[in-house]
């Protein structure tokens, strides 16, 4: 069996036990209300990543996590203000019910005009705790020398690693454009090179990362990149 050969089986395999093991959904994962959004909302995709965002940091921060919800049920209040579509009004109550569970933890008054400046501060925290830019060589450095060292499981390890903290920082990111236009110039930029940091996963590819397809799953293996073709 060629070289090559014997990597499609392996993208197989690995594709095939994920499945299985639900392992996809590790790394696009659906906690609490996050992947719950009715679909007469889901055309704002806004909406689900922002509470899949405020899953991932709710232990780190769960003032943040709660400015993120509290956001959500505005995009679904603003969507469907009378919550006609099927599965809306149980959705808001849901969401609604989350946000008083984290307002209920906090100690103190609540100082909402200060959101957006924990935002960002948030951001800039996140990225400095998380070496998000070590990340990305690290990762860089892995997928060069992966082809001969057979290293694949590291290299997926820190490529899941870097699609959850890019994707948590999008969204940090996003919200912050729809509260405010002043943006620091010095965040802005730095949002700006996370968010091109997320494009080079999609760039060489036509098939939708995202889809729930086996295709799909496969395409967005670490090893798939072995393959000039993908």
């Amino acid at each position: 069996m060629s070289r090559a050969e014997e990597l499609w089986e392996r993208l197989v395999r690995a594709s095939l036990s994920r499945e299985r093991l639900g392992t996809y959904a590790y790394v696009h994962p659906g906690i609490g209300i996050a992947g719950n959004v009715p679909s007469s909302l889901a055309k704002n995709r806004d909406l689900d990543e922002i509470l899949r965002a405020a899953d991932e940091i709710q232990d780190e921060d769960p003032n943040i996590s709660r400015i993120l919800c509290e956001h959500a049920y505005s995009l679904a209040q603003n969507l469907d203000p009378n919550s006609e579509g099927r599965g809306v009004l149980q959705f808001k109550t849901g969401l609604m019910s989350v946000i008083k569970q984290k307002l209920a933890k906090e100690v103190g008054p609540i100082d909402r005009s200060q959101d957006v400046a924990r935002l960002q501060e948030f951001y800039k925290l996140y990225r400095e705790k998380n070496n998000v830019d070590k990340l990305r060589e690290e990762e860089m450095k892995l997928r060069e020398s992966s082809a001969f060292s057979g290293n694949l499981s590291e290299l997926e390890r820190k490529t899941v690693k870097r699609k959850r903290l890019f994707a948590t920082l999008k969204v940090i990111g996003t919200v912050l454009e729809q509260l405010t236009k002043e943006i620091p110039e010095e965040l802005k930029r730095m949002m700006e090179s996370d968010t091109a940091m997320t494009e080079d996963l999609i760039a060489y590819n036509i098939i939708p990362l995202d889809g729930p397809s086996l295709t799909n799953a496969i395409v967005d293996l670490p090893e798939a990149s072995l393959f000039p073709f993908m």
